[in-house]
C-alpha cells in the first residue's frame, strides 16, 4: 500500500510559518505498513488542491491532506471537497471524528479505489484525528505499540536497531522520541534500546510511577532549568503523592540563604560546578525531607558561557542522602531546548540512581 501527503498553506509556502505534520504523519504511517511516494505543499488555492488530489489518486492508494479545514462553508479545503465529489464522483463516507477540536475530518473514496482523508492544519487536532484513523488505513499491517524513548536521537535509535529500523516510525517530542513499532518485536526492542526504553508513556511518568513504586517522595532544586522540573512533574494528576516542591535558585545569594550552599563553595568552584550541584541536593533534601531529589545548575544560554564552561553545560546531581550521583553534560541547544534537555536528563539521572542504588522506604 503505498500514500502522499499533502500540506496546504500558503504560509508555509512564503516561509511564514513551519510544517509541524509531515513527519509525524509519515512517521506513523510507514510504521503502518504504508510506503511514502510523495510529499507535496501546495498554497490556499482550491483549484490546486483539486488537480493535485486528482492527479494523485490515479497512482497511489491514500492521500492525507492538512490545512484550510475549518467550519466555515467557504474554507480552501471543502470547496475542493464539493469539486470533487461533483467532477470526479469521489464518494464522501462519515465524517472523521474530532476529539480535541471543532471541525470534523473529510474522508472521500474514488473511483480508482483510493481513499482520501483531511485533516485540520492544527498538529493537536491532525495528529489525534489521524491516530484514529490510522490502523484503518492499511488492515492487513501488524499492530503497533508506541516506545518512548529518551537519551537517543533518531538516527541513534535507528543505527542500534538495525534490520528493524525501517519497521519502524520515528516522532520527536520535546526532547524523547515516540518510537511507533510493530507490538510484535516489543520486547526485542526494548532489549536493544535497553534503560532508554521507557515504561511510561514518556519520562515524567514513568519517574512518576517509578517514585510510586518505591513509596519515595521527591524534590528537587533548580538553577538553570527555572522551576521546569517541578512544572513536569506537577503536569501529571495525582503527582502531589510523590512530589513535594521545588526550589528555583537562580540566584547565588538563594543557593546560600535558602539551601544553605556555602559562599566560599561558590566562590572557589563557580556556581556551574559538580561541588555547587551536589550542595544543592543535599540542601533540598535537609530543607524538603523527601528521600530522593534532583539539583540543575547550568548555562542555558545564549549567553553566559566560556571556554572552560560554553553554555549548554550543566552539572546535574541525583539521588538521596545516602545514595547519589552526579554528572556534567553539555548540550548543543538553544536555551529553550537547552532547558528541557536539563530538565528531563535530570529525571533519567534519577530513574538510573534509585534503580541502580535500589532506592526505596524502609
Amino acid at each position: 500500500m503505498n500514500a502522499a501527503v499533502v500540506v496546504t498553506g500558503s504560509e508555509i509556502l512564503s516561509g511564514r510559518r513551519q510544517d509541524l505534520l509531515i513527519q509525524p504523519l509519515t512517521a506513523l504511517l510507514v510504521s503502518r505498513g504504508v510506503s511514502m511516494n510523495e510529499i507535496r505543499v501546495v498554497g490556499d488555492d482550491p483549484a490546486v488542491l483539486i488537480e493535485t488530489i486528482l492527479e494523485l489518486q490515479a497512482r497511489v492508494e491514500i492521500i492525507v491532506v492538512t490545512g484550510g479545514l475549518g467550519l466555515t462553508p467557504d474554507d480552501t479545503t471543502h470547496a475542493a471537497v464539493r469539486t470533487l465529489q461533483e467532477r470526479a464522483h469521489a464518494i464522501r463516507n462519515p465524517d472523521l471524528r474530532n476529539p480535541v477540536g471543532s471541525a470534523p475530518g473529510v474522508d472521500l473514496s474514488f473511483v480508482s479505489g483510493a481513499r482520501a482523508v483531511f485533516f485540520p492544519g492544527v498538529p493537536a487536532e491532525a495528529l489525534a484525528m489521524f491516530g484514529e484513523v490510522a490502523d484503518s488505513l492499511n488492515g492487513g499491517a501488524s499492530p503497533t505499540v508506541e516506545i518512548a524513548v529518551f537519551g537517543l536521537r533518531e538516527a541513534e535509535i535507528a543505527g542500534r536497531l538495525g534490520d528493524l529500523a525501517p519497521l519502524c516510525g520515528y516522532l520527536p517530542r520535546d526532547m524523547e522520541v515516540a518510537l511507533i513499532a510493530p507490538a510484535d518485536r516489543e520486547g526485542e526492542i526494548r532489549g536493544i534500546l535497553g534503560e532508554h526504553a521507557l515504561q511510561g508513556r514518556d519520562l515524567n511518568a514513568t519517574v512518576g510511577a517509578l517514585l510510586r513504586e518505591r513509596g519515595l517522595s521527591c524534590a528537587a532544586a533548580e538553577s538553570c532549568t527555572g522551576g521546569l522540573i517541578a512544572h513536569l512533574m506537577t503536569g501529571l494528576s495525582g503527582s502531589s503523592a510523590y512530589f513535594l516542591g521545588s526550589v528555583v535558585s537562580y540566584s547565588n545569594g538563594v543557593k546560600s540563604g535558602v539551601l544553605g550552599v556555602p559562599a566560599d563553595l561558590i566562590a572557589r568552584h563557580g556556581a556551574v560546578s559538580r561541588e555547587v550541584a551536589r550542595a544543592m541536593l543535599l540542601g533540598v533534601l535537609r530543607l524538603t525531607g523527601a528521600d530522593v531529589a534532583m539539583a540543575t545548575t547550568g548555562i542555558a544560554g545564549p549567553a553566559g558561557g566560556t571556554q572552560a564552561k560554553p553554555v549548554g553545560t550543566v552539572w546535574i546531581a541525583a539521588g538521596s542522602r545516602e545514595s547519589s550521583v552526579v554528572r556534567e553534560f553539555r548540550f548543543p541547544f538553544d536555551r529553550e531546548r537547552n532547558k528541557m534537555i536539563f530538565a528531563k536528563t535530570a529525571l533519567f539521572l534519577l530513574r538510573a540512581c534509585i534503580r541502580d542504588s535500589g532506592i526505596h522506604r524502609v
